[in-house]
């Protein structure tokens, strides 16, 4: 029973936080009005609206149970959960492939995606240990050791494969750290090298950058030795490019980064009939929106199945279509509304990995979002992002409300 005090708080009164919780309501609702259209033509249990509707309870039920969890709970299990995580995404490896993927645990006829429910984890375990060791480690040995705590769950993922998910892994480490008081320059030494691959698929683009990078590295005043360093590193990196791109990525990744990148230099060249086909119609949908849309079920795109994965992460371009630009703005501004309040919450709270915990779940959200709308517009590859709170998925959008329900819980009892 004391273990379970120590757990649980059951006296605890329930405590909805309206200015986190509203906007959360808002994308629910209208992700059920753009699913419902969807699935016009799918009848009753079957329908990916019906479908939505039962994870948005599960979801609401989770949020509740959390709700009486005691804070330190997240703390003390987060390296006991990161451990679990690394098991989990490793039983998917040897799970039958459904669609190519090996991203799901079979139970008989359910399924679950762990690598979702790791994105919880992962930010509770890189915020305990850059709270813990902020004060101790250098600047570079903080950043360092939390790049390895991503990348053994990213890897994983990568080999599923599932590069939008594993991600997602990697890119809060950078507002976490900055967060924490990092300096910007030791982070951006960092992302650099990143920058560094991308750019190497384009031969002028890369060497562009590297004369760019020089310059920036005398801007921020770094030593003669830091420099060179850092050049060396960046061509090392430039040149893992090939490696990555011929023995990483899967064919169908690389014609999906290949016709990015031509539809990016000469638009007229790309594939529409084939592995662009989705993207095309995805601007095709958004454009003949207009700013208020056609209406809803009016829409062409989705309903006539010009738009394949219409129900998750090309949902953006079926509620464009029939609602037009004007609610899209208002979903943007929502959003922009919960980060605000989030990081707002994230400022005034004294514990650091409750702050910090704070701003990774709003990192992940935020990185969700930008990609999404990126990847139905055609400014960034198509790579299997969904939209938080509005596109289809189950254990997406549980994985999404145990994030809300956390920085509820922490708002609630520790401001």
């Amino acid at each position: 029973m004391e273990r379970i005090n120590r757990i649980f708080r059951f006296n605890n009164k329930i405590a909805f936080n309206l200015r986190l919780g509203l906007p959360i309501l808002f994308l629910c609702v209208i992700g059920l009005i753009a699913l419902n259209s969807t699935s016009l033509d799918t009848l009753g249990q079957h329908s990916v609206f019906y479908k939505q509707c039962i994870w948005i309870l599960c979801g609401l039920l989770v949020f509740v149970v959390i709700q009486f969890l005691r804070n330190q709970v997240f703390y003390e299990f987060s390296y006991i959960f990161y451990v679990v995580l690394l098991l989990l995404i490793g039983i998917t490896l040897f799970m039958p492939a459904i669609k190519n993927s090996t991203r799901w645990i079979l139970i008989g006829s359910y399924q679950f995606q762990p690598s979702e429910f790791g994105k919880v984890i992962i930010i509770l375990s890189l915020a305990r240990f850059i709270a813990d060791y902020k004060e101790t480690l250098s600047d570079h040995q903080l950043i360092i050791s939390s790049i390895i705590i991503s990348i053994f769950p990213l890897l994983l993922i990568f080999k599923q494969p599932d590069y939008g998910t594993g991600l997602m892994y990697l890119l809060p480490v950078l507002p976490m750290l900055y967060w924490s008081g990092v300096k910007t320059k030791n982070i951006l030494l960092y992302l650099f090298p990143f920058v560094s691959m991308i750019t190497a698929m384009h031969l002028m683009s890369y060497t562009l950058w590297m004369i760019l990078l020089f310059i920036i590295l005398l801007i921020l005043q770094f030593k003669a030795v830091i420099i060179i360093f850092n050049f060396i590193i960046n061509i090392i990196f430039g040149l893992l490019n090939a490696y990555i791109w011929n023995n990483w990525l899967n064919e169908y990744h690389r014609d999906r980064i290949w016709d990015f990148i031509q539809n990016l230099l000469n638009p007229d060249n790309t594939d529409h009939m084939g592995i662009g086909y989705q993207a095309f119609q995805s601007k095709v949908a958004i454009g003949s929106g207009g700013f208020f849309g056609k209406g809803v079920g009016e829409g062409t795109q989705s309903y006539l199945r010009f738009l394949p994965i219409k129900d998750s992460d090309f949902i953006l371009s079926v509620i464009s279509e029939e609602m037009g630009l004007f609610l899209i703005l208002i979903i943007i501004l929502v959003f922009l509304a919960f980060l605000y309040v989030t990081i707002n919450y994230a400022q005034q709270l004294f514990n650091k990995f409750y702050s910090l915990s704070c701003i990774g779940f709003s990192s992940i959200l935020f990185f969700h979002i930008i990609i999404n709308m990126s990847m139905v517009t055609g400014l960034f590859p198509v790579i299997g992002l969904p939209f938080p709170f509005i596109s289809y998925g189950g254990s997406f959008m549980v994985s999404c409300f145990i994030m809300i329900a956390i920085i509820n819980n922490i708002v609630h009892n520790d401001l």
